[in-house]
């Protein structure tokens, strides 16, 4: 296939604790070709950058895009980033901690990079091509391994003083008593309602004796475990993943409530991997729980929505954010 000279193409890269997401888009923001791979933390940084570059360059060679004809490559993680410098200051998922990243995947693909907090590119795809286009003021919750959050206030992203705003993950939802979190404290949204909490506790539960189809779903290895497979075992109707969904979604409801309450957005939007699968099975449920503790209640105050954007919101955002450094 023939491409068009020029630097016009865009990589983003939506780095997870659990997989890595590449996709190349056109001048236009459209897909050409997306590569995924598990991003297996334990084996160490510089091993995870392999993965990074193998994942970007398979994208690459399926779009038939060369290498000279990207203008950057536009990378969220999940952590806390300073994008001047491209240094991931910490990354509690992917054990990093003032890892120079963004240095190291530019001097191995010979592509420009940009890092950028996962959220913050997510947040930046749906303010431009997701379900925020039209809005001047609302926050984004993002349901994967974690929780993450971004908040756009009058057109505008709110990073905060020292560019930590929207952690929402890490509002604490349960006073005394909770799980840890990987941030190290008890009783986060994160520790109870995202993905790996999920996961975690429906682990703890069938190794307590609770059954379920998630056993057989995974083959009995519970590192299989992903968001497809929780999807299907609610579908079925599993009693054990519908118990546990239907409390990680009171949670988020409280968590959305706490959020339009201080900040009166038009809007909370959810996107993520399980939103995306689940979205449309969590989303009353979300908002039920929401009702119940927001100050004058109505849908017409505030609507709790679809990104519109499924699991593709964070490299689209990373292209976006790619394009900004190319200008």
């Amino acid at each position: 296939m023939k491409r068009p000279s020029g630097k016009t193409f865009a990589v983003g890269l939506d780095l997870g604790g659990t997989k890595i997401l590449a996709a190349v888009f056109d001048g236009r923001n459209r897909l050409l070709a997306r590569e995924k791979k598990s991003t297996k933390p334990d084996l160490g940084p510089g091993a995870v950058l392999g993965r990074i570059a193998e994942c970007v360059n398979e994208a690459l060679a399926v779009s038939a895009v060369p290498h000279t004809a990207v203008c950057a490559i536009g990378v969220g993680v999940p952590g806390m980033v300073d994008t001047r410098s491209g240094i991931v200051r910490v990354a509690p998922n992917l054990r990093w901690k003032d890892f120079p990243f963004g240095k190291l995947l530019s001097a191995r693909l010979h592509i420009p990079v940009v890092v950028v907090n996962d959220v913050q590119a997510g947040t930046t795809a749906v303010q431009h091509l997701g379900a925020g286009r039209k809005l001047r003021d609302f926050v984004c919750m993002f349901v994967g391994t974690g929780i993450g959050g971004g908040i756009v206030i009058g057109g505008q992203q709110y990073r905060g003083s020292a560019g930590m705003g929207g952690e929402i993950g890490h509002m604490t939802v349960i006073a005394s008593g909770g799980p840890k979190c990987g941030c190290g404290n008890r009783g986060c949204l994160e520790a109870v309602a995202s993905r790996g909490a999920i996961v975690r506790r429906v682990i703890e539960e069938m190794a307590d004796g609770r059954k379920s189809v998630v056993h057989d779903m995974c083959d009995g290895d519970p590192r299989r475990i992903r968001s497809r497979i929780i999807a299907e075992a609610y579908l079925e109707g599993d009693k054990l993943v519908r118990e546990i969904i239907d409390d990680a979604c009171d949670y988020i409801g409280i968590g959305a409530a706490n959020l339009i309450n201080v900040l009166n957005p038009q809007a909370v939007i959810l996107g993520g991997g399980l939103i995306e699968a689940l979205g449309d099975k969590m989303l009353p449920h979300i908002r039920k729980s929401a009702w119940a503790h927001v100050i004058g209640a109505t849908d017409e105050r505030v609507k709790i929505v679809d990104s519109g954007l499924g699991d593709d919101a964070g490299v689209l955002g990373g292209a976006l954010v790619a394009r900004t450094l190319a200008k």
